[in-house]
């Protein structure tokens, strides 16, 4: 319902009110209970963005009390978690239930600071569990695999992202369901969980569990991974744990106290690999090299599943594609170890006062009017009556510091309100704020908002950068008669970039200080795998202001600024037939040699090591097309790979280069180019005497007879290899696809 008045006048208008949702939308004030719930324990100065927190339910009597015998769409499917605003519904999963002791939820939280409130709603018949608590929704932030380790089947263990990675037993009932950390985990004893069939190139990981060893001994094996080699040691070939790759072991201190649960993380970036144990670094940081994730890949023993077996427990296993921060795995082992310390469950409430906001503040401003915007988003368990008071001084919670007023009498249904307020004067600020009451009392909206008479627009925006992670920025302004107060100004986001995988999700409200005439809005870009196109960011002035010119702004996010590369060639295929159809995603080759037509192609003009400042772009020079160099010959011709996104006739790239202080981009080494149904290419060339490289990063690489047989020589694309009663071994390459090129 949408309420909206002005002075002796009734008027029936539109309006529009941004309500946040993941994806399910219900009207939270019709459940009867609700537990607020907080994070004290977070470090101070943390702030972590969408971090699965556990949330441990159990009977009490505090408050109202939380009673099973309260869920009355049973067992569970009533069951809801919010933001602070008791609207914004939040991801969840249900990891077990026990009606007769604890129950273990996970909860995605957007923004986990100390200052965090979320709430936990219950107490409404008729409904079902939203998708998000089987979708892996939880688990979308960069989660490969996240084993609870409880038992699905006697002879299964579940992966909860969704992604099919399932755990399959050695026999059913081995390795065993025990009590753990969580809830629920697994016991090995000379047994082990195949997880083979899991890949991933993204070479970039934070392994993390929680790990109880019955034995010092050397050589067990929680965790192996056969491609690549990747390997997590409870007493490595020193006794000590341990993290092997492609080798030999990175050993950082002694094996914890056995018979005792202990958290251990592992981060793997580019060239380093540390190891936090109960969120604490440990021992020195190891070096590290890319390893892909593939072939046979086990919990509790060595990957052939036949020796090294782990004798002890494990319980919540997880393989992040990214490197998880100090204050993230710090997060992690509080919160599922201690989680007493780390949340407080505040007495639960019953829904009986009613519960209003003051929505995006005021729209359809004007030098004399404005559009006073709230919500009712409960009503509590009695009729109710809704005001709006304002002026140009805040009031704050007391009726009578208020100028004037407007009352919906009661009864009133939640739903949107709006008054217009008029005969204001120019270049001034105001404030408003709503209240509803019921019989129990009034609830004021959380706190008053404020507007301004004058215009507020945009100006000076700058783009951000993908590479270099190079912020962009937006000034917002407002004259400068009206600074004494600070002013929230709202605003929409739109564009073609994803906020929370291309960019840091905005607010969509900023504040200009007291005293101030500009606050700055900032666009972070956020780091990615693939190299992206370009994309754009649009912000419109929703509120709380006189819409200013202009109103409106768009801000790209670019891979280069390539128009400042000294250096610039148009590439075409026009010896590709006309009258053929267009190649998709085509690795196309490209031979680079010095010559002097036009400015020249000269190896001298490179600025940047050997060919960092290389780049290519589609015809629009502004997106960036994958690339990978196989061979760099000063003295001749250089082979490069580009992917053309759609080859016909008519195509033309451009190659960039003369650019200094620049480094080659993430995308010419994680081998996105091959990433179009290749299973493996090899250029071959020697990687070293005795092996050839795969050219894909899945990591299946060639191995010669011996040292130099076969022999590397000039071939159709720089080198490639001569055999003579000689071979190049790829046993442990494997595929189920059995259609192939």
């Amino acid at each position: 319902m949408k309420n909206i008045c002005k002075p002796r006048t009734l008027l029936i208008v539109l309006s529009y009110i941004a309500i946040a949702c993941t994806g399910y939308a219900e009207d939270l004030s019709l459940w009867h209970k609700r537990m607020p719930i907080t994070f004290p324990g977070c470090a101070e100065n943390g702030n972590l963005t969408n971090f699965p927190a556990l949330i441990i339910l159990e009977e009490t009597d505090a408050g109202t009390g939380f009673s099973y015998d309260a869920f009355l769409s049973p067992p569970y499917g009533d069951l809801r978690f919010a933001a602070d605003d008791k609207e914004t519904q939040l991801n969840f999963e249900v990891e077990s239930w026990n009606e007769n002791g604890k129950s273990y939820v996970w909860v995605k939280i957007p923004e986990l600071t100390q200052d965090t409130k979320i709430y936990a709603f219950w107490g409404k018949a008729g409904v079902g569990a939203p998708p998000c608590t089987t979708d892996g929704s939880v688990w979308s932030e960069n989660y490969l695999g996240v084993w609870h380790m409880n038992d699905v089947t006697s002879t299964t263990i579940k992966d909860a992202t969704g992604r099919g990675f399932t755990g399959t037993k050695k026999e059913a009932g081995n390795p065993q369901e025990v009590d753990a950390v969580i809830g629920k985990g697994q016991l090995f004893n000379t047994s082990y969980i195949d997880l083979t069939g899991m890949t991933n190139q993204a070479q970039e990981y934070t392994f993390s569990m929680w790990i109880n060893g019955l034995s010092i001994a050397t050589g067990l094996y929680p965790f192996d991974i056969e491609t690549g080699r990747i390997l997590i040691g409870w007493g490595s070939d020193a006794g000590q744990l341990g993290y092997a790759y492609g080798g030999g072991w990175r050993n950082f201190g002694p094996t914890p106290q056995i018979d005792t649960w202990n958290h251990i993380a592992f981060q793997c970036d580019g060239s380093r690999v540390s190891l936090y144990l109960n969120g604490t670094q440990y021992g020195t940081i190891q070096s590290y090299v890319h390893r892909a994730i593939g072939g046979n890949i086990t919990f509790g023993s060595r990957y052939s599943m036949d020796q090294n077996y782990f004798p002890g427990m494990l319980d919540e296993v997880r393989i992040s594609t990214v490197v998880r921060s100090a204050d993230w795995i710090w997060a992690c082992w509080k919160n599922q170890g201690d989680n007493g310390e780390f949340i407080n469950y505040e007495p639960p409430e019953m829904h009986n006062r009613p519960y209003i906001t003051n929505a995006r503040g005021a729209t359809n401003v004007t030098e004399t009017s404005a559009w006073l915007n709230g919500s009712l988003v409960s009503t509590g368990f009695s009729e109710t009556a809704v005001s709006v008071y304002w002026g140009d001084v805040d009031g704050g919670v007391d009726p009578y510091l208020w100028q004037q007023t407007n009352t919906w009498a009661a009864p009133q249904s939640p739903g949107d309100f709006s008054y217009t307020a008029s005969g204001l004067l120019k270049d001034t600020v105001y404030y408003y704020r709503f209240m509803a009451e019921n019989e129990v009392g009034p609830t004021w909206a959380t706190k008053t908002s404020g507007f301004v008479t004058s215009e507020v627009w945009f100006e000076e925006a700058s783009d951000a950068l993908y590479l270099g992670l190079v912020p962009g920025e937006v000034i917002v302004r407002r004259k400068d008669t009206v600074t004494a107060k600070p002013l929230d100004v709202y605003y929409s986001i739109g564009g073609t970039a994803v906020p929370g995988v291309e960019y840091e999700e905005l607010s969509g409200v900023v504040t200009i200080p007291a005293d101030e005439t500009t606050a700055t809005i900032t666009i972070q870009p956020l780091p990615i795998s693939v190299i992206p196109i370009t994309k754009t960011i649009e912000l419109e002035l929703f509120s709380n202001c006189i819409k200013g010119n202009p109103s409106i702004v768009t801000i790209k996010i670019v891979v280069d600024n390539l128009p400042s590369w000294r250096k610039i060639m148009p590439i075409t295929f026009s010896g590709y037939p006309a009258n053929k159809g267009a190649l998709t995603n085509f690795p196309a080759l490209v031979v680079l040699e010095e010559t002097s037509d036009g400015d020249g192609f000269s190896y001298t003009d490179f600025l940047s090591g050997e060919y960092d400042d290389l780049r290519f772009a589609t015809d629009d020079k502004l997106t960036p097309l994958d690339f990978e160099v196989e061979s760099w010959n000063e003295n001749g011709k250089s082979y490069v790979w580009v992917k053309i996104p759609e080859l016909t006739n008519s195509t033309t790239i451009f190659a960039y280069w003369g650019k200094s202080g620049v480094s080659a981009p993430a995308y010419t080494s994680n081998r996105a180019i091959w990433s179009e149904n290749y299973l493996g290419v090899w250029h071959m060339n020697d990687a070293t005497s005795t092996t050839i490289k795969d050219a894909t990063g899945r990591g299946f690489t060639g191995t010669k007879k011996e040292a130099g047989n076969p022999q590397e020589v000039d071939a159709v694309i720089g080198k490639g290899q001569l055999f003579n009663t000689s071979y190049i071994d790829l046993t442990g390459m494997t595929n189920q696809a059995q259609e192939y090129t």
